[in-house]
């Protein structure tokens, strides 16, 4: 963190563009739901909602029941035992309103004679450091001796260890242990929580299960507060509604329950032309239910090998936001 000077009304604008970010994320009720609305506002950590990965994010974040790239780390641990075999390498960066920035590493990989697929993962929120202002100093406060200007910043990180074993021939079980950072000046908050996931391919139809608990465990204390975590139950159920030599199409639905507010349904489509081995062009769209300012999205992206063992993936994805504009990400898997 940057050295951070005296407590202002800098912070009451950090905790403004704190409150822009839940709201993109929260899940707020209707008026009728009062106990619902209640709820929005008290928990902490709301970048763990972010999703990543441009072609989970594309489908409409619908990928519970899919999980079978390296973004599993963050959809559903228990994905990333479809991978058994091979290294994924997953860099996403994604731009969203009031020059926020997120960003999501993964590395997924066997080791040794330990059975089952292991994984880490770190998960970022910036944003540009910014002038301190007070009541006295509403443009901001020079620093002694100079011209510049007193500045503070805040940023979150999240650092996963992930693990997922085949229990049977289609069923699979995963889980994420998280380390929670939150930090403003000289204040900061962390916690251990814990993220769960089961995936079950019914070999009816190609038809695939996905469930995931995400953000379980301690609560966070920010200076005199404490903070529940983002707890999210998802459910969800993908297959492929149709398949040719160089043409398929995969379906997804998924329903969650978050802990601060009332249930989301998301739906995801994925049409992807292979023309060549190992060569694919996706298109994607989605569309999200239950939110205040987001709604649909859509994507691309492309396959293409790097080595007679190695392929690379770029995905691409744009989320509505409505009055706020939207939110744009790119990602990057390799797979050797």
């Amino acid at each position: 963190m940057l050295s951070l000077h005296k407590r202002g009304t800098g912070k009451v604008k950090w905790l403004k563009l704190s409150l822009a970010v839940a709201l993109i994320f929260s899940l707020h009720g209707n008026a009728q739901a009062t106990e619902i609305f209640a709820k929005v506002g008290t928990i902490g950590a709301q970048f763990l909602k972010m999703g990543v990965g441009g072609r989970g994010v594309a489908m409409g974040e619908s990928f519970v029941a899919i999980a079978d790239d390296a973004s599993a780390l963050y959809w559903n641990p228990a994905g990333i035992a479809q991978l058994e075999g091979k290294s994924h390498v997953i860099l996403s960066h994604t731009s969203w309103p009031a020059d926020i920035g997120h960003e999501f590493i993964g590395y997924v990989f066997t080791y040794g004679g330990i059975p089952g697929v292991l994984g880490v993962s770190m998960n970022i929120l910036q944003m540009d450091p910014m002038i301190r202002t007070t009541e006295y100093h509403p443009d901001g406060i020079n620093i002694a001796g100079s011209e510049e200007l007193e500045q503070f910043d805040a940023g979150d990180l999240a650092l996963g260890f992930s693990y997922a074993q085949f229990l049977t021939d289609k069923f699979s079980f995963g889980g994420t242990i998280k380390w929670i950072h939150q930090g403003l000046e000289d204040e900061f908050a962390e916690a251990l929580n814990f993220d769960f996931g089961t995936l079950y391919n019914t070999g009816f139809r190609t038809i695939t299960i996905g469930m995931a608990v995400q953000s379980i465990g301690q609560e966070m204390r920010f200076i005199d507060q404490n903070f529940s975590p983002p707890t999210m139950f998802k459910l969800g159920v993908a297959m492929s509604a149709f398949q040719a030599e160089q043409h398929s199409v995969l379906t997804s639905v998924e329903f969650n329950h978050p802990s601060d507010n009332k249930e989301r349904g998301n739906v995801g489509l994925e049409y992807l032309y292979a023309p060549l081995e190992r060569v694919s062009l996706a298109l994607r769209g989605g569309y999200m239910t239950g939110r205040d300012v987001q709604d649909y999205t859509f994507g691309l992206g492309v396959q293409f090998p790097t080595s007679a063992a190695a392929l690379a993936n770029v995905n691409y994805s744009f989320s509505n936001l409505e009055a706020l504009g939207g939110s744009h990400q790119v990602s990057v898997q390799l797979q050797y």
